[in-house]
């Protein structure tokens, strides 16, 4: 019986104190703060890796839950594009005009929909790692998740705004190997 109690104890301090960490109240405040919003709207540069090229584009994506748009801002040959992203892919459309870019390396994933798979990884992702640090004077947060699809591991770490949750910048890494970078 005494045994018992103590167990209890041991159990309740463990649980008890786990909740209290500064990393899981980082984590879950930018899990709520994601996971309430409806829709959204971010410009952001993203350069992507596919090994053998890099490519910057500038987007503005326009997200809610069910899926999204996004236009292309920059370069000017594709400026224009705009893409309809959707659970079953990606519709393309500008004057007959198609952007072929090919998936990121072993992703199965465009360079347009892996902006979509990071902004989900703050609501939904299996979260690996939270932390803040100071960047320029500047406090952020940090959150980490990691997906796997087959063999192959989907991480992305995001930097955010202490005080406002506002992304500031992103990353995809395909096991291990940066692919994506996303300047909001």
């Amino acid at each position: 019986m005494r045994a018992a109690k103590l167990l209890c104890v041991l159990m309740t301090l463990l649980l008890g104190g786990g909740c209290a960490s500064g990393a899981d109240t980082a984590a879950d405040r930018i899990r709520e703060h994601y996971a309430g919003k409806t829709e959204g709207t971010y410009t952001v540069t993203l350069r992507t890796d596919f090994g053998d090229r890099v490519l910057d584009f500038m987007v503005e994506y326009a997200y809610t839950p069910a899926g999204g748009r996004m236009k292309v801002l920059s370069p000017e040959p594709v400026a224009g594009i705009e893409a309809e992203l959707e659970p079953g892919g990606v519709t393309l459309r500008y004057d007959g005009t198609v952007l072929e870019l090919g998936a990121l390396p072993g992703t199965g994933l465009s360079p347009m929909e892996s902006l979509p798979f990071i902004i989900a990884q703050w609501a939904g992702g299996y979260i690996t790692q939270t932390g803040s640090e100071t960047r320029t004077g500047q406090r952020l947060l940090t959150m980490t998740t990691l997906e796997t699809q087959g063999e192959t591991a989907l991480e992305a770490r995001t930097w955010f705004d202490r005080d406002t949750l506002e992304p500031l910048t992103a990353e995809l890494l395909v096991n291990g190997a940066l692919t994506v970078t996303a300047y909001f």
